[in-house]
């Protein structure tokens, strides 16, 4: 055989061997890297409703029960992603069975959010997060719209962002709350 033959057989080998210790990397890790998201999913979702034990999914990745430790429900959390100043602004926000607002959490820019640094990364400053907190949505809206919230300085359009998805968000997903 000719060398050109065999430099083709040992590379096909080579590739061979490299998909099939991938495969069995990806075989190993893939439980562990599943597990791990689903803590973090958890823990996000604790941050907004404190008062739940554990979490059942209604709608994938945007509605979710919360459960007290005999499994009744406490309230929900849902997803929205209004269109900020960057893009989406990816906004958890808890809800108790009176339709308050436990807490909201704004995603980090290592999670996709892409506002302007020292302006609409703000959001997710406890100052002004917290504002939401006990509200019902009549309420989320901003002062200069006639509702409770303070807009940040010089990130109007990332605070009507939140303001006017959390709003939205629990107007649309409320009716989840009924026992």
């Amino acid at each position: 055989m000719n060398s050109k033959v065999w430099m083709v057989a040992s590379l096909v080998i080579i590739c061979l061997l490299s998909a099939f210790a991938l495969s069995k990397v990806y075989l190993v890790t893939q439980p562990r890297i599943e597990k791990q998201k689903r803590e973090a999913v958890n823990i996000a979702l604790s941050q907004v409703l404190p008062q739940a034990d554990s979490f059942k999914p209604v709608i994938p990745d945007t509605l979710w029960y919360g459960l007290d430790k005999n499994g009744n429900k406490v309230g929900i959390v849902i997803k929205v992603t209004p269109r900020g100043y960057g893009g989406t602004v990816e906004t958890l926000v808890g809800l108790n069975m009176e339709k308050k607002v436990t807490g909201i959490r704004i995603a980090s820019p290592a999670e996709g959010l892409h506002e302007t640094p020292g302006l609409g990364l703000k959001s997710r400053n406890p100052d002004f997060r917290n504002q939401f907190k006990g509200k019902t949505a009549t309420e989320i809206r901003l002062k200069r719209d006639g509702g409770t919230i303070d807009a940040i300085s010089a990130a109007t359009i990332t605070s009507r962002a939140v303001t006017e998805g959390v709003r939205k968000g629990i107007e649309k997903y409320s009716k989840y709350l009924k026992p």
